[in-house]
């Protein structure tokens, strides 16, 4: 019997590098992570990078050295981050940033498991061996598209739009509330103690035509027969697949989050549900 070879998501992140003392304290202040609490050396770790009223920049994943930071950008725009870093950098924070080569990542792939718990590595090419690669499958484009969706991974300038927050798109795992101040915290401990939240992200999945699943169309209560239909959210992800199946992530208004199923504006079923590695903010 043949065996089935796990499929892997091998990618290459821009990527940046902060060297010098200060770079755990500079990161400390930057981002939503506990870095101190971090600090193994060669310990990978997620974090996030929010705006001064806590709306979601990027996703990162950090690396310490001794006086240095490997920093992978998951989602984001590295110009962006660049210059955020280095608007606020001082003499006194005793870093220096720079843009390094993009950090190879490869991770098996799964529906079972949160993309956030499972194992996952940094390469370089010269340290995959005949074996790594024999053992495994290269997922396709498409297949990762399809399990970053399934995961409800946020993608840079769609469900990382300015507006939403760690909380609203189910990175409540990534936020840290009790290491002190950080860029973005006073927004983000507001946002914990009026546990009011405008949205959250869901996966769903339809058949139907494809303009009725263009970024950016709405979901609504109820169909058109019915009437008194009620916009419950928009699409923000969307891929086709075979036969006029159609499946994404939405951002879903918080009144309408114990929905299962909803309607497009011609009518068609929507299936909602939670997605694979959503983190309940509260």
């Amino acid at each position: 019997m043949t065996k089935i070879k796990p499929l892997i998501w091998d990618e290459t992140f821009p990527s940046l590098l902060l060297k010098g003392e200060g770079a755990a304290a500079f990161l400390h202040g930057q981002t939503t992570a506990d870095v101190f609490a971090n600090k193994e050396l060669d310990r990978i770790f997620m974090s996030c990078w929010l705006s001064t009223i806590g709306s979601l920049k990027a996703i990162l994943e950090i690396r310490l050295s001794e006086d240095t930071a490997e920093i992978v950008i998951i989602s984001g725009e590295i110009n962006s981050i660049r210059d955020g870093f280095e608007a606020v950098i001082f003499p006194a924070d005793k870093v220096k940033l720079e843009v390094i080569d993009p950090i190879r990542r490869r991770q098996e792939i799964n529906n079972n498991n949160s993309w956030k718990k499972s194992n996952f590595s940094w390469i370089d090419n010269n340290d995959l061996i005949l074996e790594d690669i024999s053992n495994s499958t290269k997922a396709t484009k498409q297949e990762l598209e399809n399990w970053k969706i399934r995961q409800g991974i946020p993608s840079f300038d769609r469900e990382i739009n300015g507006e939403t927050n760690p909380y609203e798109l189910g990175l409540a795992d990534t936020i840290n509330l009790d290491k002190g101040c950080y860029l973005g915290q006073e927004a983000m401990a507001r946002l914990f103690r009026s546990k009011s939240l405008k949205c959250q992200l869901r996966y769903w999945e339809a058949y139907g035509e494809s303009n009725e699943f263009d970024i950016g169309k709405k979901f609504f209560s109820t169909n058109q027969e019915q009437g008194l239909k009620k916009s419950l959210g928009f699409i923000t992800s969307s891929i086709r697949g075979k036969d006029n199946f159609f499946n994404g992530l939405a951002l879903i208004k918080r009144n309408f989050l114990d929905q299962d199923f909803c309607f497009s504006e011609n009518g068609n079923s929507i299936t909602i549900k939670k997605t694979i590695s959503f983190t309940n903010p509260f």
